[in-house]
């Protein structure tokens, strides 16, 4: 149960992030998809979608902490 309440806390901070943050997380983390494809999804550099990403997980991780 506790899981369950974990993971709609997290889906719930992800909804709240701004939608290239929540784009670049769901891209990374949920279909596991490598720089390069999300680059081209995104229409970004390989080395943008990864700065996107470490801010992305750095603004969900400031987002859980406070939350």
């Amino acid at each position: 149960v506790a899981g369950r309440e974990e993971a709609v806390v997290l889906a719930e901070r992800i909804e709240g992030l701004p939608e290239d943050y929540r784009t670049v997380i769901v891209l990374r983390n949920l279909e596991r998809l490598p720089f390069e494809e999300i680059a081209t999804r995104m229409g970004r550099s390989r080395g943008a979608c990864q700065m996107l990403w470490q801010r992305a997980l750095e603004r969900l991780r400031a987002e859980i902490s406070t939350g």
